[in-house]
């Protein structure tokens, strides 16, 4: 169902569900590098709500590092670990803003318990926009260790992030920007 587009160019409204609980949670998804845990931290603190890094979560959970838990248990184990944080950060029942992996919501059961949990809003860029941002940052990506493998992995899931809703192209705009848009928006407030 497509709404009218609060920012043109920047903000592709749609939403699966009919109704968006304002008290429900807020997931923040989208591919590596888009800004989902900045955007995520900063709407936290704007709206003075919980914030979590799900990948924090199993890096804590594990004991390790991420691109450790890939080294030494494998992605299977990894994407176990992650539906396993998932669902304890929504049995919680607290109202959070949860900045999600880059593929956490490829998992059909994922994906389901965050649209009955919450609203998604999906953070977008140009793949050269994100392989910008790739080489900017520090440590590695286990599924993207070089620019050619990044690029891949973009263009493989290129069909699941524009399948998700509530868009907005972070390619041009700063992750403040990016929070104001949404606090204007009639989604979050």
């Amino acid at each position: 169902m497509n709404s009218p587009i609060p920012c043109p160019g920047i903000f592709d409204y749609h939403h699966s569900m009919n109704s968006f609980n304002k008290n429900g949670m807020i997931f923040i998804a989208g591919p590596p590098c888009s800004g989902k845990s900045t955007t995520g931290k900063l709407l936290a603190m704007k709206l003075d709500l919980p914030f979590h890094d799900l990948d924090t979560r199993i890096e804590e959970t594990a004991s390790m590092s991420i691109p450790n838990i890939f080294r030494r248990l494998g992605e299977k184990e990894f994407r176990r670990l992650e539906s396993e944080s998932l669902d304890s950060l929504l049995s919680a029942d607290e109202r959070i803003i949860l900045a999600l992996g880059g593929g956490c919501l490829l998992i059909d059961s994922n994906l389901s318990a965050v649209k009955k949990k919450g609203i998604i809003i999906t953070l977008t860029a140009t793949n050269d926009v994100l392989l910008k941002r790739r080489r900017l940052q520090k440590g590695s990506r286990p599924l993207a260790m070089n620019d050619r493998k990044f690029i891949e992995l973009l263009n493989s899931r290129d069909e699941h992030y524009h399948s998700l809703p509530n868009k907005i192209d972070t390619s041009l705009i700063t992750p403040e920007e990016t929070v104001r848009i949404l606090l204007e928006s009639d989604l979050i407030s």
